[in-house]
């Protein structure tokens, strides 16, 4: 089951984009993969339960933004059973374990936004007007192209990022999942 796009047509429409009306939401859907793959953690809420190791009493949970923690369970080393632990707290980064002695965890949480921020919003507009905008067939390898006495030859380097984000988006969604409030930072692949 695919995500949902991570904008409207109306939202491309309301940050000033003008997409083509048959293709908006394939488009939007081709820019918010792009986005997630790039981004490297979830965007979009969901819940997830996970085994990990704690280190002292603290466990960090992978893939921010941690939204809640629903419950943490202990993992018994030898038979793998689980044990409900109390009195843990999160501190909006670690979760902290009232028994240093417990080494594995069982952790079930909520992740990603419930609002996409607008940031991520407008990001996913401007990708989407750009792959729009894209001369067909360079996102498939088509290096040139010509009709008559007319020719377009497309640098390798577009080719290259046709299908991915451009270095300045790159820089924008690390910007915007790194703004105050938010204490992580992507890395490009």
């Amino acid at each position: 089951m695919s995500l949902p796009p991570l904008a409207t047509p109306a939202d491309a429409t309301a940050w000033g984009y003008s997409l083509p009306t048959a293709d908006a939401g394939a488009l939007l859907s081709r820019a918010s993969v792009r986005i997630r793959r790039a981004a490297g953690q979830p965007i979009t809420p969901s819940t997830v339960t996970t085994q990990l190791d704690a280190d002292n009493g603290i466990v960090t949970l992978p893939a921010p933004p941690v939204v809640a923690v629903g419950s943490v369970r202990s993992v018994d080393p030898d038979d793998g059973s689980l044990t409900t632990v109390t009195g843990w707290w999160w501190d909006g980064e670690r979760l902290h374990l009232p028994d240093c002695s417990v080494y594995r965890v069982d952790v079930t949480y909520q992740r990603g936004w419930a609002i996409t921020p607008d940031g991520i919003v407008e990001l996913t507009c401007q990708v989407a007007n750009r792959l729009a905008l894209t001369p067909a067939g360079m996102d498939i390898g088509i290096r040139q192209r010509s009709i008559d006495d007319y020719s377009e030859t497309f640098a390798v380097e577009q080719m290259d990022v046709a299908g991915d984000l451009l270095p300045g988006e790159l820089t924008a969604l690390k910007r915007e999942l790194s703004s105050p409030g938010r204490a992580w930072v992507v890395g490009s692949r």
